[in-house]
């Protein structure tokens, strides 16, 4: 056998890595080749969506379609194959990189607790994705999705784009997300698994209405992991939360192509395309929206301004009118808190052999969710429909389909209020130090005052 020299083998490592460039950007160019002839793009109504079954959407034909849905387009560039594991990688952003003089020592500091994780988890890689950095990966990534890139380029506050880019990075790539400000309390590998519910077996799973039976092979392996952020069992709770129960997206894991984040990063293209004077660098086919449901688009009629007449529902949102209102509905904790919500009705709505496993509601837990049983299960079996009172006063992981939901103490530790526990609990993975960085001179909201309120269940 000839002995291959050191040129050699440099020469075959160069086509290597020219292979592997050129088919990323040949099957990207497969779908964005056809993108310009046409047809144009329609951005998907989140409120109508009654006959779309998310889990078992399948993208139509572009190359036969004069309009396409943003759906079908994210759905094709990113499939989810429920097969694979959750990929070993953790995301963090940041204004700069880890190596520049502008970092925090606080910062760089956390950073480096996350990269001790890394090292100490079999085959885990950790990636700090620098502002300067981000428009380039994601034209790698969505240049065959260009409105989603025209909505990032056209948000008109770092707050906003720092939210949208989790969630796009996630989608594409996979692994676990989670804010500078934050740090690993246990190992990576440790954080919990469907084998690792104390009864998560088949005939343990939740009754709702139209469930015909539930498989082993439905069952699977986790898609989806997101924790509690606020769950304010108080009659108060509005006066210091966008959401009675707040899902937390300063730490965020998932697989590629998962349909939760695909219906959510169409909700904030949507919302952005609509509400904004679009900018962009790339060249891109026409949007159209669902006129029916034109308010549905508008960052403008969200929350408590949907019922507010005065208010200019069709004003273009700028960097000088965007307010923590909009923030919180648009691509912060409001919006991915109705996006979980949203996924998990529609799971049990357009399927009929859904798992649900919820611990929280055996007797042993009757000072915690248990008591608000007969208001869970008649939201499961009379409407199919999950009530905020599921993920109330939870301890334990909750589990739908793939989508596993971690009580507070998970990702919010040590906040001495609503339930969450010490920062050395069995089920405290990480601890957020709440900087509010991204905020910048936005004032911070004041602490809700401990049990100052009676709670809601009672």
């Amino acid at each position: 056998m000839a002995k291959i020299t050191k040129r050699g083998r440099t020469v075959i490592t160069c086509i290597v890595l020219l292979y592997v460039v050129l088919s990323f950007r040949l099957n990207s160019w497969k779908v964005h080749s056809g993108f310009y002839k046409g047809f144009k793009t329609l951005l998907p109504t989140t409120s109508d969506v009654k006959n779309v079954n998310f889990k078992q959407f399948q993208a139509e034909n572009l190359r036969e379609a004069s309009v396409t849905s943003l759906r079908s387009q994210l759905a094709l560039q990113f499939p989810y194959d429920t097969s694979e594991p959750i990929p070993k990688r953790v995301w963090q952003t940041w204004k700069y990189p880890l190596d520049s003089p502008k970092m925090k020592a606080e910062f760089r500091m956390l950073a480096g607790r996350w990269k001790d994780a890394v090292g100490e988890a079999p085959l885990y890689e950790y990636a700090l994705i620098s502002d300067d950095h981000m428009m380039p990966l994601l034209r790698n990534l969505y240049g065959a999705v260009p409105q989603v890139i025209q909505a990032f380029e056209s948000l008109p506050l770092p707050i906003l784009k720092a939210d949208f880019f989790r969630y796009l990075i996630l989608y594409a790539r996979g692994g676990i997300y989670s804010d500078i400000d934050t740090y690993p309390l246990k190992p990576l590998d440790s954080w919990p698994s469907i084998s690792s519910i104390g009864d998560s077996k088949i005939d343990s799973a939740i009754q709702y209405k139209g469930l015909r039976s539930v498989s082993e092979s439905t069952v699977r392996e986790l898609g989806f992991v997101a924790g509690i952020e606020a769950d304010p069992d108080r009659v108060d709770w509005n006066e210091w939360y966008a959401r009675r129960i707040q899902f937390c997206q300063w730490t965020i894991k998932s697989k590629p192509g998962h349909p939760l984040l695909r219906e959510l990063i169409i909700n904030i293209t949507a919302t952005t395309l609509a509400s904004t004077n679009v900018k962009s660098s790339i060249e891109a086919p026409e949007f159209i929206i669902d006129e029916d449901h034109r308010s549905d688009y508008l960052i403008n009629c969200r929350d408590k301004r949907r019922f507010d007449d005065d208010f200019p529902a069709d004003q273009k949102k700028t960097s000088k009118n965007v307010d923590g209102t909009d923030t919180m509905n648009w691509t912060g904790p409001g919006i991915f808190s109705d996006a979980v919500f949203e996924y998990l009705n529609n799971l049990i709505q357009t399927n009929l052999d859904i798992s649900i496993i919820n611990n929280n509601m055996k007797a042993s837990h009757e000072s915690g969710t248990q008591k608000f049983y007969r208001k869970i299960t008649e939201g499961l079996e009379s409407s199919a429909t999950f009530v905020k009172e599921f993920f109330t006063l939870i301890e334990e992981p909750v589990v739908v389909d793939d989508v596993m939901i971690l009580p507070i103490t998970s990702f919010s530790p040590g906040v001495n209020n609503m339930n969450a526990k010490s920062d050395d609990d069995e089920m405290a993975f990480v601890k957020h130090q709440f900087t509010g960085s991204w905020k910048g001179k936005e004032p911070k909201k004041k602490k809700p005052p401990v049990n100052k309120q009676p709670p809601v269940g009672k």
